[in-house]
């Protein structure tokens, strides 16, 4: 090899050894330990969650490499029996399948998860240096950016989210977005598309972030260079969003599937929750050298304070001082013709990414517009990560800036020029600098459970008792991948609508129940953390050990058909049979509601109630006011179809949430004691729908209200009503009745006033308190109610009432 060709190679491999370096040293001891430990300070929750997304891709790729293209790969077995759960979170299946071949020689899962959180920091900075070597042609820039791009604080805040570390197609996007737009060919179009498009299959988050920055990132472009768009490049651009669809729509198209049957979606108030303030961008995470171990921009925790000490990774956003003014020096050199449009793009890029990080708290009508319209806008729950915009948009500005400078000190002080660059390099690259807590133990590739349940009889699935929806199903997760059997519990970015109410059901266990959820949802294995005891002639039958290990002990499910009888009619309640009904079909009610919260009373919305044919069909359709619809935008209809007991037969929901459209159905058996629940009362009928148990007699939300209206209820009365809310049985007991007389708009009116009080199986917070007014004449109609809870109280009052013909 010929020295000019020794030099080229050295100045080619130099930034990747200087980012591996980078990368080791941030994370250490990890690279000494990447089987032993998991690069992470935590591990149940959201770590152990990516280590089994990762295991689940990989082993899919050995076992049932179709799945991949069929799409069958996102049926997982969490969540069971429920269908697309990889869809949950981010999929990682592009990084599993680049990983697959060292998982298959080492079937070490928690070694692939190290090299590819490594590998991510590396060749993140990789790009972002390649990018910016190209349009700021600065050597010591390309390095400055690459090092605020892979190791800057927004990168360390989200150690323990894996797929928050896949940046390393972003940089790639406004490179090849340059090119198509300096030169128009197709074949910039097509690598254009290929990173967009990859980078939205790495990160279902950064898909959606990366093409809106991109959308901004092409009009400030264009417009600071004063082009028109040729044909040519029209055509690129064209190209570009095929190739991206073509690589990404398949699992758009999943995921959308998924959101619609389950009813995802982020309101704007949740996203609030989880946005930041101006404060985040001085705030660094507790690893950092510089100002984080020595507390100087951490957040000062205190015996008021609600949010943990540190604010958590979505509140630590800090660029670096010296990377702030550098990009202000390069804003400032933005008057060069040369440099404008890089200047001009990056100022937009990062000012978009500011202004939607503070969500829908910052710019309201800008979040809301792009909340409603933008596909996928409405699954982001942290705005707070559009920061990294404005991180890539500081890194390149601070690229340029390091530029001018260079050249400046170059034309001033030749000699010093190097040492000057490198000091200004060393400097920032001090305020990144991070030491990671102690690393969290890797997860044991092989437990006795885990090795008895794979060699078990019976093809069932296994129930983790206690279910908790908390990080502890990580571990039962972990569990699986050894055994490969289906698994009841699980843990997610987002839960089936129903897990709620299976978990309040399997708390009781071993009650009625509980088996009879277990039963429906085709266990046969139940791991128990603690042992169970069971009392009553069946016990043997029902829960036999199968085995005893140190942590847990194994029990297989064997429900009798004696047993499955005595399940079926046992209930603890029997509520009073239904009066003669009080209403008739044409009765209407209209209610206006306002809401009384942090010292306001004003219009929150409207309910309409509704008796129509066949009887008994009951309505509730509900709209909030147009103030509220700024912050919670919800147009809802709820329908029961009940029986002459007004035991309800089906009931349906179609909720409209701003963009968010949900449809679900549930179709009660009291015969059999289920209620199934689907997203169409078709679906919900039919033989594999998700069945949860009915209590006995349990109606739900709606029908209890008609039910109540046909009692001859006084201040004696004390009824107990069990209802089915939802997939969810509790328990309401009408009590507290008393004689009262009301105001309704200026005239008094002889009311009934109850409290109800519900109770549930499992209460995690306390319940809304709740009062209802109903007239004293024969019609027993609700005049009035009040729900008094964490939110605020809200009153409705009857405005407008259509007596049923007789």
């Amino acid at each position: 090899m010929s020295m000019s060709s020794a030099r080229r190679f050295l100045t080619a491999a130099a930034p990747l050894a200087a980012y591996t370096a980078a990368a080791v040293a941030c994370t250490w001891p990890l690279a000494m330990e990447m089987s032993t430990n998991l690069g992470s300070s935590v591990g149940p929750g959201d770590p152990f969650l990516n280590l089994w997304i990762l295991g689940w891709g990989m082993q899919a790729v050995w076992t049932d490499p179709a799945s991949l293209l069929t799409g069958r790969v996102f049926d997982t077995n969490i969540f069971h029996p429920t269908a697309g759960t990889l869809a949950y979170s981010d999929h990682l299946l592009l990084q599993a399948a680049t990983l697959a071949p060292l998982y298959g020689v080492t079937k070490d899962v928690v070694l692939c998860y190290n090299v590819l959180l490594l590998a991510s920091l590396v060749l993140s900075a990789l790009a972002m240096h390649v990018f910016v070597r190209e349009v700021t042609s600065s050597r010591g820039g390309a390095y400055l950016a690459g090092l605020a791009w892979g190791f800057g604080s927004y990168r360390f805040a989200h150690l323990i989210h894996l797929q928050l570390q896949a940046l390393y197609f972003l940089p790639l996007t406004f490179l090849f977005l340059h090119r198509v737009l300096a030169g128009g060919r197709r074949r910039d179009g097509v690598l254009l598309g290929v990173t967009t498009g990859l980078q939205a299959v790495a990160s279902v988050y950064y898909g959606v972030i990366g093409a809106l920055a991109l959308v901004v990132g092409s009009v400030a472009l264009l417009a600071s260079t004063g082009r028109r768009l040729t044909r040519s490049t029209l055509a690129s651009l064209a190209l570009s969003v095929l190739v991206a669809s073509l690589i990404a729509g398949p699992v758009a198209l999943i995921y959308w599937r998924v959101q619609q049957s389950q009813g995802f979606g982020r309101g704007l108030d949740e996203a609030a929750r989880h946005a930041v303030t101006a404060a985040a961008y001085v705030q660094v995470p507790p690893g950092n050298v510089l100002y984080g171990r020595t507390g100087l921009l951490r957040p000062r925790g205190g015996p008021q304070t609600t949010e943990p000490p540190s604010g958590g990774p979505e509140r630590e956003q800090f660029p670096g001082f010296v990377l702030a003014a550098l990009a202000l020096v390069g804003v400032w050199s933005g008057r060069r013709r040369e440099v404008r449009p890089v200047v001009v793009t990056m100022i937009a890029v990062a000012v978009c990414g500011c202004v939607l990080s503070l969500g829908p708290d910052g710019v309201r009508p800008v979040y809301a517009f792009l909340h409603r319209h933008v596909f996928g806008f409405q699954a982001i729950r942290a705005p707070a990560r559009f920061g990294v915009l404005t991180l890539f948009g500081l890194a390149t500005l601070a690229a340029v800036g390091w530029r001018a400078l260079a050249v400046s000190v170059n034309t001033r002080m030749p000699r010093g020029r190097r040492a000057i660059a490198g000091l200004v390099i060393a400097l920032a690259a001090a305020e990144w600098a991070y030491i990671p807590d102690a690393l969290v133990a890797a997860p044991p590739r092989h437990t006795p459970v885990g090795e008895w349940l794979r060699h078990a009889s019976g093809g069932g699935a296994v129930a983790v008792l206690p279910m908790a929806q908390g990080d502890d199903d990580t571990l039962a997760m972990l569990q699986s991948l050894e055994h490969g059997r289906p698994l009841l519990n699980g843990y997610s970015g987002q839960r089936p609508f129903y897990y709620a109410a299976l978990v309040d059901a399997l708390s009781t266990f071993p009650s009625d129940e509980s088996l009879l959820a277990l039963r429906d949802t085709n266990v046969q294995y139940v791991v128990a953390r603690q042992p169970f005891v069971m009392d009553g002639p069946n016990a043997s039958a029902v829960l036999i050990p199968r085995a005893k290990f140190q942590d847990a002990t194994i029990y297989e499910l064997v429900l009798t058909p004696e047993l499955e009888r005595r399940l079926a009619v046992a209930s603890a309640i029997t509520p009073p049979p239904a009066g003669a009904a009080p209403f008739a079909i044409g009765e209407r009610a209209r209610y206006a509601l306002s809401w009384a919260g942090a010292g306001t009373d004003v219009a929150a919305g409207e309910i309409t109630i509704a008796v129509e044919p066949p009887a008994y069909r009951f309505v509730v359709t509900a709209t909030t006011a147009p103030w509220i619809a700024r912050f919670f935008e919800a147009r809802d209809e709820y329908i029961t179809q009940v029986d002459a007991a007004l035991l309800p037969l089906v009931h349906t929901r179609e909720q409209r949430h701003g963009a968010r459209h949900v449809m679900r159905a549930f179709v009660y058996d009291h015969g059999s004691g289920a209620v199934r629940t689907g997203p169409s009362a078709a679906e919900a009928a039919v033989t594999g729908a998700m069945t949860l148990p009915l209590a006995p007699d349990a109606r739900d939300a709606i029908a209890t209200l008609f039910y109540a209206r046909t009692l001859l209820l006084d201040p004696t009365s004390r009824v107990m009503i069990p209802v089915n809310e939802a997939g969810r049985n509790l328990i309401v007991e009408l009590g507290a009745v008393t004689y009262e007389t009301i105001s309704l708009h200026g005239r008094d009116e002889a009311a009934l006033r109850v409290e109800p009080t519900i109770r549930q199986r499992v209460q995690r917070r306390v319940p809304p308190k709740v009062t209802v007014w109903l007239s004293r004449d024969d019609r027993r109609v609700p005049l009035a109610f009040d729900v008094a809870a964490g939110f605020g109280q809200v009153r409705g009052e009857l405005i407008g009432y259509v007596r049923a013909a007789p």
